[in-house]
């Protein structure tokens, strides 16, 4: 039986204090304007909301380019052993240790290297980094052998629309240079590879026409 879980929001003096060494953890968590920060924390909660709507099986979850780790105590508390894998992962492996996770892996290195059995993951999680990959095949290749045959895929998505962009004028928060496509461009792809949209939220205020991140829960078509 699946145990859903209220979102756990890590502190922002802690999370501003693993991340003086890294880049890993973006400021937006804890700098910079208020507003701007609860829509950034907001995309998680959602996330977190659709977790406890569809996730039946609790046994093995994915947290796919998490490195941040700001997810691990939620996902920690709903499923019985997560994997956090990122190439850089020593801020995830601060959050573990201070937050004791004792069934939380990490795997740092390429994805495509872990020896994750296939089709093991109930859940996979792929909030906001399918988006840096220039070439989407590898990402979403690897999402698509790790998926159990009933789990789901959860990801949020930077839109890059034009509000999205006026916002980042308005708050001087620049674009990350890897930001090689926008949600739409991420979702369009999956389609094409087999995913079936379950259910896409908004944030913030669930607002369809002008969102600045598509949160959405995903099924391989049989």
């Amino acid at each position: 039986m699946f145990v859903r879980a209220p979102f756990i929001e890590i502190p922002a003096n802690f999370l501003r204090q693993i991340a003086r060494e890294s880049d890993r953890t973006p400021s937006l968590y804890y700098e910079g304007n208020y507003l701007m920060r609860r829509v950034f924390w907001q995309r998680l909660y959602l996330l977190n909301r659709l977790i406890g709507r569809y996730s039946k099986d609790n046994s093995l979850c994915l947290d796919f380019g998490g490195g941040s780790g700001v997810m691990l105590p939620t996902l920690s508390a709903q499923f019985k052993h997560t994997i956090l894998a990122d190439l850089e992962t020593e801020d995830a492996e601060k959050v573990v240790a201070h937050h004791h996770l004792n069934n939380v892996t990490i795997f740092s290195g390429d994805i495509s290297q872990t020896d994750i059995v296939p089709k093991s993951c109930q859940a996979i999680i792929a909030a906001d980094v399918l988006e840096h990959f220039k070439m989407l095949d590898l990402p979403v290749g690897v999402i698509n052998k790790l998926l159990a045959k009933n789990g789901i895929l959860y990801t949020s998505l930077p839109t890059e629309n034009w509000v999205y962009v006026l916002l980042r004028k308005l708050f001087g928060v620049e674009k990350p240079w890897d930001h090689y496509h926008t949600a739409y461009e991420v979702e369009a792809y999956l389609q094409l590879q087999g995913f079936r949209k379950i259910k896409t939220v908004c944030a913030p205020l669930y607002l369809p026409l002008t969102p600045l991140f598509l949160i959405t829960a995903w099924r391989l078509k049989p």
